[in-house]
């Protein structure tokens, strides 16, 4: 065999190799995510949360995540926001949110990820003074959530991610601040 034939031979192979990978790339995953606040506009959402998400990929860097996260909530003295005297305590904050995805392999160690989307959330409130009117109710908000990370492989199919995600006020629509936040956040990611 000459060399021409040996190169292209090994050219042949690295294309049906590297086709052959392509195809059984995994297109699902489900993560789960431990975050702590690090800064935020008002005191609802502070503390530690818990974020669950199942995610699908149309194309080797574009995909579409959903994801439900719970936070414990805080107190808030601040109540320029809403019709309630005196500092208030916050609890059980759920959020729903639905998020673009981008993601690209920078190298074989690690991939840059990026996030963007809007997050439904509610959380229950109550007045800490007597004779606050309403005296506990429930807020409602949307916000704008852009998140960035990284994606470090563990396994052939298991990923940890270390994210920074910012809750940005949507006040230009009307629709609150009260979620607005930057969160740092650890994970781990399972593709399929």
């Amino acid at each position: 065999m000459n060399a021409n034939a040996t190169k292209l031979t090994a050219a042949l192979f690295v294309l049906v190799t590297g086709l052959s990978l392509q195809a059984v790339e995994s297109k699902s995953h489900c993560a789960l995510e431990f975050g702590q606040v690090l800064n935020k506009y008002t005191e609802v959402f502070d503390g530690p949360s818990l974020r669950a998400a199942a995610g699908y990929r149309f194309t080797r860097n574009l995909g579409l995540e959903a994801a439900y996260e719970y936070s414990v909530g805080g107190t808030d003295g601040d109540n320029f926001w809403r019709d309630v005297d005196g500092p208030a305590s916050f609890d059980n904050i759920h959020m729903i949110s639905i998020l673009g995805t981008a993601e690209w392999l920078a190298n074989p160690n690690f991939s840059l990820f990026s996030k963007f989307g809007v997050a439904r959330g509610t959380v229950d409130y109550r007045a800490l003074e007597t004779g606050s009117v309403p005296d506990s109710a429930t807020l409602t908000e949307t916000n704008v959530v852009i998140s960035l990370g990284v994606a470090v492989p563990v396994g052939d199919k298991y990923d940890l991610t270390f994210s920074v995600k910012e809750h940005l006020s949507a006040n230009f629509f009307g629709l609150g601040d009260s979620f607005d936040s930057t969160t740092v956040g650890v994970g781990m990611r399972i593709r399929w």
